[in-house]
C-alpha cells in the first residue's frame, strides 16, 4: 500500500522539479558551444547506455524487446520521443524557455482527451473537462498574444507541439504492451532511438558544432547525469511508494520552475499576458489532477503513463 505525501517528498520533488524546469536553460546556455539538437544527441545516447548498465540484468532490457508487440510499440514511442525533443531543440532559439517549459508540459492535458476517448475507465469527469477547457484557453492566450514576432510564435507552436507528441507518446505506452514492462525498458528504448535519430538530424542539419569547454562539459553531464538518470530514478523510486496521483499534481511546479529560471539565469522578461496564460494552463492542468474520479483509475496503468517525464 502506498504511503500519503510526507515532508521529505515535497522537499525531493521541489529537487527534481527544478531539476526538470531549468534542462532547457542549460540546454539554451550551451548553444553556441554545442547545437541543441547534438546536446539532446549526446545526451539521450549517454543516459541509455547509463540505464541499460544499470537495469539491463535485473529488468530484462534487451531480452523484453523481442517480446509480442513491444518492438512495434517500442520504436513508434521512441519515434515520437525523438520528434518531442527534436521540436525542443528547434523551439530554443526561438523563444524563451519559460515558454518552452509550460507548453512541454500540457502534454498530460492531450493524453487525458486522447484516453478519454479510447478507454471507457478513462473517461473524464466534468471537473477534469472544465480543466481541458480552462487550460486550452490559457494555451491560446499564451501562444497568440504574447509576442509579436514571428520566430517567438513558431518556437511556441514548436513548444506546443512537443507536449502533443509527449502525449501521443503517453497514449500508446497505456495501451500497448509497453504498459507490462519496467519503466527502464521503455526508458531505455526511448533514449536509444532519440539518440540515434537526433544525431542523423544533427549531421542532415550540419548541425554538428561540438567544441567542448568549461561551459558545455558542465552542462553536458547536468543534463545527462542529474536529468536523465538521477532525477529519472528518484521519481521512479517514489512512484514505489507514495501516491501517484498526488506526486503527479506535485509536477506542476515543474512549468513554475522553468520560468523562474529562464528569468533568473538568462533575463528572460515575463509579459502580463503570459502570466495570465500560465496561470490558466497551470489551473486547468490541476482541476484535471483533482476531477479524476478514483473507482476509474487502475493505479498500475497509471504509473505507467506517469513513468515518461520531460526531459
Amino acid at each position: 500500500m502506498r504511503k500519503n505525501l510526507d515532508a521529505s517528498v515535497y522537499i525531493i520533488m521541489f529537487f527534481v522539479c527544478g531539476v526538470w524546469g531549468t534542462q532547457q536553460v542549460a540546454i539554451k546556455i550551451t548553444g553556441q558551444y554545442v547545437s541543441p539538437v547534438l546536446q539532446l544527441s549526446i545526451r539521450s545516447g549517454l543516459s541509455a547506455l547509463i540505464i541499460f548498465l544499470l537495469f539491463n540484468r535485473r529488468d530484462g532490457i534487451s531480452k523484453k524487446l523481442m517480446s509480442p508487440g513491444v518492438a512495434a510499440a517500442g520504436i513508434c514511442v521512441g519515434l515520437l520521443f525523438a520528434l518531442e525533443f527534436l521540436l525542443v531543440a528547434l523551439s530554443i532559439p526561438r523563444t524563451t524557455t519559460g515558454h518552452i517549459t509550460l507548453f512541454l508540459y500540457t502534454a498530460p492535458l492531450f493524453t487525458a482527451v486522447g484516453l478519454h476517448f479510447l478507454l471507457r475507465e478513462e473517461r473524464m469527469t466534468r471537473l477534469q473537462w472544465l480543466g481541458i477547457i480552462v487550460a486550452f484557453t490559457g494555451i491560446a492566450v499564451a501562444v497568440k498574444f504574447t509576442f509579436s514576432a514571428d520566430a517567438a510564435i513558431i518556437g511556441d507552436v514548436c513548444a506546443l507541439a512537443a507536449g502533443l507528441a509527449w502525449g501521443i507518446s503517453s497514449i500508446i505506452i497505456r495501451l500497448s504492451a509497453l504498459s507490462m514492462l519496467p519503466s527502464s525498458c521503455t526508458l531505455f528504448y526511448q533514449l536509444a532511438t532519440t539518440s540515434v535519430l537526433l544525431a542523423l538530424v544533427a549531421w542532415c542539419r550540419d548541425e554538428t558544432l561540438f567544441i567542448l569547454n568549461q561551459t558545455s562539459l558542465p552542462s553536458l553531464l547536468f543534463q545527462t547525469l542529474v536529468v536523465a538518470v538521477i532525477s529519472y530514478l528518484t521519481w521512479f523510486s517514489l512512484l514505489r511508494y507514495y501516491k501517484v496521483s498526488s506526486l503527479g499534481t506535485l509536477i506542476l511546479m515543474t512549468p513554475l520552475m522553468g520560468i523562474a529560471a529562464g528569468a533568473v539565469f538568462l533575463g528572460e522578461k515575463l509579459q502580463p499576458n503570459f502570466i495570465i496564460g500560465s496561470a490558466l494552463i497551470l489551473a486547468g492542468l490541476l482541476l484535471t489532477r483533482l476531477g479524476q474520479n478514483p473507482s476509474r483509475v487502475r493505479k498500475a496503468s497509471f504509473e505507467k503513463k506517469e513513468s515518461r517525464c520531460e526531459s
